[in-house]
């Protein structure tokens, strides 16, 4: 009898471990990406951050795609016309794209996504987006002047969109590329409400992937998508995403096999920088601190010049971030945008909120007098990452040992719930950060338009609206002058105004699997594009 058990018990294991190779095997044919922050959104009308447009973008595609090389190629839409004064955009559209409940993806889905974008009941933070893209009566929409449906977009038919703009915009058709603007299935999202987007079961995809599962705070899986119209290219199952917010943890796991896409932290790019798997990507997100101007403190201008210069930036980028970032003492990025002389536009404007502790101080000292206080208590609201957490620590003990008087307190919060802090307003100063949606200046200055939703500092300056209004209106047919607002406007920002304290412009050092071929990265628009990635085992 014992020898019976015996027996059993080898060949239960010797199945299990065969079973277990076999799991592994599927597992291998994954993409296995490891994430610092949690997925905040799959709804594209709501998304705002990298991380969730990069997942939207995963799963669902609009008019256009971006190749490897961030340029255009058609999606959904097979060509277009323009009118000769560049305010009307035909597109045709293909006409065997499916949504994976098996209804065909139409011109309506896109007139369907785009109101509802811009209708004030959505209270969408990228509501701004329509008008920054032109389209005829966005900003009536969204302040409630007109009705969605006068919104400048209709069908006439299935395969047929209609696009009105009520200005010439150069960059129109880069947007089209841009999560924000890719279509939805109006009955599914009508018949799931509130739950549209929550989980995987309340989403739909028309791309190269679908959503499997979806675990906050774990992680989620993206599967291939077989009604995909050109799923014969996809060649990975899938795209496994895991939630590990402490670097070292993943990049254990990456030793392990377990892991084939990982970010690195300061402290481990000098371990991994001879490895094979060792790679840099170039990006254009701008971290900054963003004091909250209607605040006691940051009311003050001198208040707000004094924590510009106050912040030791190089000492983050060398030591903290070790990752081929670089300072910034900007806003508009290096290797954004060209201007009408060939230049781009760093080499046009200057710098501002250089490191310089005497000069903190000078400033310091004169909002201490205005403001009648010697001291003063603010605190610091930030994501709840390793990294972004040890840069926080290292901008309060700058602050607390430059500034005399001020002490700070560290408040970390997950991605998701600092975000919507920010958003009501209800904080001191914080951390943040932006990347560019398209190709121009205007990504970074509008958002520091008075009362636009992603005006964090709440910033307000009449000579800035108009500059920045003028540069996407009525200056858009003059290269030079357009080009030269936004010049003064960045300068009125960061010098006259002291709205925010531009801290680094990213660069990313990571682990990728060798055997890993195929991953498109991006510093505008969607960060990371996985639709051509090729596991090769």
């Amino acid at each position: 009898m014992r020898r019976v058990i015996s027996l059993l018990l080898f060949i239960t294991i010797f199945i299990g471990i065969f079973s277990g190779c076999s799991e592994q095997e599927n597992k291998e044919n994954l993409l296995r990406i490891a994430v610092d922050v949690d997925l905040s959104s799959m709804d594209q009308n709501i998304a705002t951050d990298g991380l969730s447009f990069e997942a939207i973008a995963g799963t669902i595609e609009g008019l256009y795609n971006n190749d490897k090389d961030g340029k255009l190629i058609p999606a959904i839409a097979k060509e277009y016309e323009m009118s000769k004064d560049g305010l009307v955009y035909t597109f045709k559209l293909r006409s065997d794209v499916k949504w994976s409940n098996g209804d065909k993806v139409t011109a309506s889905d896109f007139v369907f996504a785009w109101r509802r974008l811009l209708d004030p009941d959505t209270a969408s933070e990228y509501n701004f987006i329509g008008e920054v893209a032109g389209v005829k009566n966005a900003a009536k929409v969204v302040e409630g002047k007109v009705k969605k449906e006068e919104l400048g977009i209709k069908a006439e038919d299935d395969t047929t969109l209609i696009i009105e703009l009520d200005r010439p915009v150069p960059y129109f058709l880069s947007l089209m590329a841009f999560p924000t603007f890719f279509p939805l299935n109006e009955k599914f999202v009508t018949e799931k409400g509130e739950n549209y987007a929550l989980d995987a079961e309340n989403l739909l995809a028309n791309g190269p992937f679908k959503m499997k599962s979806w675990k906050k705070g774990y992680g989620f899986i993206l599967e291939k998508n077989k009604d995909y119209y050109d799923a014969k290219n996809v060649s990975v199952d899938g795209l496994d995403y895991k939630v590990i917010k402490d670097n070292q943890t993943a990049a254990l796991k990456y030793d392990n096999n377990e892991l084939d896409v990982v970010k690195l932290s300061a402290e481990l790019v000098d371990k991994y920088k001879s490895n094979q798997a060792y790679t840099q990507y170039a990006a254009g997100y701008i971290w900054y601190v963003t004091p909250n101007n209607k605040t006691e403190l940051f009311s003050n201008l001198n208040a707000r010049k004094a924590i510009q210069h106050a912040i030791n930036k190089q000492h983050i980028v060398d030591k903290i971030l070790n990752d081929g970032s670089i300072v910034a003492d900007y806003i508009v990025p290096k290797d954004l945008a060209i201007g009408p002389d060939q230049k781009d536009f760093r080499e046009n404007s200057g710098t501002f909120s250089e490191y310089d502790k005497e000069l903190a101080v000078e400033y310091w000292d004169k909002a201490k007098k205005e403001l009648g206080k010697s001291e003063f208590k603010v605190e610091f609201l930030f994501d709840d990452s390793e990294t972004i957490k040890k840069t926080a620590e290292f901008i309060q003990a700058e602050l607390e040992t430059n500034l005399p008087g001020l002490k700070v307190e560290l408040k970390s919060q997950p991605k998701k719930n600092r975000i919507d802090l920010m958003t009501d307003g209800d904080y001191e100063i914080g951390l943040t950060r932006w990347g560019p949606d398209y190709a121009d200046p205007l990504t970074y200055l509008d958002l520091f338009l008075t009362d636009v939703i992603n005006n964090y500092p709440n910033y307000t300056d009449k000579e800035y609206d108009k500059l920045v209004k003028s540069s996407a209106n009525e200056l858009s047919g003059d290269a030079k002058a357009r080009w030269d607002a936004m010049i003064s406007a960045e300068e009125i920002l960061l010098d006259k105004g002291a709205a925010i304290v531009p801290l680094y412009q990213t660069g990313y050092s990571y682990l990728v699997n060798p055997k890993v071929k195929g991953i498109e990265d991006h510093t505008v628009g969607t960060p990371f594009i996985y639709r051509n990635v090729e596991v090769n085992n």
